[in-house]
């Protein structure tokens, strides 16, 4: 196991009050159509971990708290040119057989008004596959909350670029927080690729 600083809690999860979404093989219209809803607005930790995990069988969640070492932000910023100075949550959802469903990044990051915070969530692959809002401190930025632009990310990973103009498209009027939500992605793709473990 990769060397890190490591807190886990675990929990077990209560019946789904959102509609499976069909996360990694695309979207029924009402799925669709219920995923634009949720993406369109801020949500709980709570409620995003649910959606994101539990949707997609997770029995129980374990929370790591990781702190990647010297080594590891080395291995950051030469994958990623990035950098992941500081200490990061993430939450595994397992299922009841041990198993990975997938792994849920709760990243900050400095909007241009205020401040941003995402959960990105992401295969045992690597690759994301949702992503939402917890905090959103924008006022002009709000079109960055639409889920049309949000799924532009989903299926990239650490390898991609995952930057406006290159691999995704910006907001306009919101480029700004286009580009802040770009390095959310990237912080939480690559931390999960370089530093936390990719199963229970």
């Amino acid at each position: 196991m990769k060397s890190m600083t490591k807190v886990r809690s675990m929990m077990t999860l209560r019946p789904a009050i959102f509609a499976a979404l069909c996360l990694s093989a695309g979207l029924t219209a009402g799925q669709a159509a219920a995923k634009e809803g949720f993406s369109d607005k801020v949500v709980t930790l709570k409620d995003g971990l649910k959606e994101m995990l539990q949707a997609k069988g997770a029995a129980k969640l374990s929370k790591l708290t990781l702190t990647p070492t010297a080594d590891q932000k080395a291995a950051v910023q030469k994958k990623c040119s990035i950098d992941v100075t500081g200490t990061y949550t993430f939450y595994q959802g397992l299922r009841a057989d041990g198993s990975l469903v997938g792994t849920v990044g709760v990243i900050d990051e400095a909007g241009k008004e205020g401040p941003l915070q995402m959960l990105v969530g992401l295969t045992p692959e690597g690759s994301i596959y949702d992503a939402a809002f917890t905090v959103f401190g924008e006022e002009r930025g709000k079109p960055a909350l639409s889920w049309n632009f949000l799924k532009q990310f989903i299926g990239k990973t650490a390898s991609s670029p995952l930057m406006p103009g290159k691999d995704v498209d910006g907001v306009s009027g919101a480029s700004y927080t286009s580009k802040s939500v770009a390095i959310i992605m990237k912080r939480a793709a690559c931390v999960y690729a370089e530093v936390a473990p990719h199963g229970p």
